[in-house]
């Protein structure tokens, strides 16, 4: 009876510790970075870290690469309760908080100072937004300055109007743009951009340097335009709902974790962005220049842009507070070192 009562009682504690080492809260994401990108690199750290923090009781799943869709379909799948949240930019972005599209808008800022500074004064409002929309924001991720990458040299508009462009599918704010400029694009999923580059379905992609790179784009291109087209942004959002299953006691330490490893990611983002336009140079990839009539060109066809989705795709509030705080920053210290 003895030897029985010690087994019962030694698989009783074999239970209770395999108990003790589940998780409590699961957490589930879905992101469009493919494996061994900074941004993945960066939410497997931030994974150890928050399960070491919390002894345990929360983990974070990642789904990386696009393996649950695009972002509208995570967005559908957070809706479902099937995940929890997501890193996302454009499509997401626009939808789990408006007016960030306010600061994304091509042509608009020229630096990253510009930028910080800007993304600072904005910040409240956005978080507050993404509240108003269910979500939480654990960490802005900078995506960076976007480029026009092609297969045949492209300096004007015109050159864009003849380059077979990519049109990132369901993207309300690039197709008012495109629309604006007479620009034919032809929409292609983020998965499926490298295939069509291939078979010459498309001509000219539009990324940051290391995103180019780390989806292996840029082997398909001969050219890049050195005009800094864009800058862009991203976040980590979970739903609130999600967010009230997180004991309370872990959620100040999460939050610090997030954004601590957001800053240090946006750090490697723009270092690396630096080395991944060395490399670009290196494997014979032509930098282009637009003559100052065609910047022009580009300049006034953002501007037509930006008046058709103002006020619908954002609100004029956050376009108004962005232009006030860029001509303020401009005013007092100038355009700031540029971007790479």
């Amino acid at each position: 009876m003895f030897p029985a009562m010690k087994i019962l009682t030694f698989a009783l504690a074999l239970l209770a510790l395999r108990a003790e080492a589940q998780p409590k809260v699961i957490l589930k994401f879905a992101t469009l970075a493919p494996e061994g990108s900074a941004w993945m690199q960066a939410f497997d750290r931030t994974k150890q870290e928050v399960l070491e923090a919390t002894g345990g009781e929360v983990q974070l799943r990642v789904y990386p690469a696009g393996v649950l869709g695009e972002e509208k379909d995570v967005l559908f799948k957070v809706r479902a309760g099937q995940v929890d949240g997501g890193a996302f930019m454009g499509f997401g972005i626009g939808r789990i908080c408006p007016d960030a599209r306010a600061l994304m808008f091509p042509l608009l800022v020229n630096t990253y100072e510009e930028a910080d500074a800007v993304f600072a004064a904005l910040q409240p409002h956005l978080e507050e937004q993404c509240r108003r929309n269910g979500y939480l924001a654990l960490g802005w991720t900078e995506v960076g300055f976007s480029y026009l990458f092609s297969t045949k040299p492209v300096r004007t508009l015109s050159d864009l109007r003849g380059a077979k462009p990519w049109l990132t599918p369901s993207e309300e704010m690039l197709s008012e743009l495109f629309a604006a400029g007479r620009v034919n694009g032809i929409p292609v999923t983020v998965a499926d951009v490298l295939t069509a580059l291939q078979t010459g379905m498309i001509q000219t992609i539009y990324a940051p340097p290391l995103a180019a790179v780390a989806m292996q784009w840029h082997t398909r291109v001969r050219y890049r335009n050195d005009l800094r087209l864009a800058y862009s942004f991203g976040g980590v959002f979970l739903s609130e709902r999600a967010w009230e299953n997180v004991p309370e006691t872990h959620r100040p330490v999460i939050q610090e974790i997030f954004r601590r490893r957001s800053r240090e990611l946006t750090e490697q983002v723009r270092r690396s962005d630096a080395e991944a336009l060395r490399v670009l140079a290196n494997q014979g990839i032509e930098t282009l220049v637009s003559p100052p009539q065609a910047l022009q060109e580009f300049r006034a066809v953002s501007l037509e842009g930006m008046k058709r989705v103002e006020g619908r795709l954002y609100s004029r509030e956050a376009s108004d507070q962005v232009r006030r705080n860029l001509e303020t920053f401009r005013a007092g210290q100038g355009a700031g070192s540029n971007a790479p």
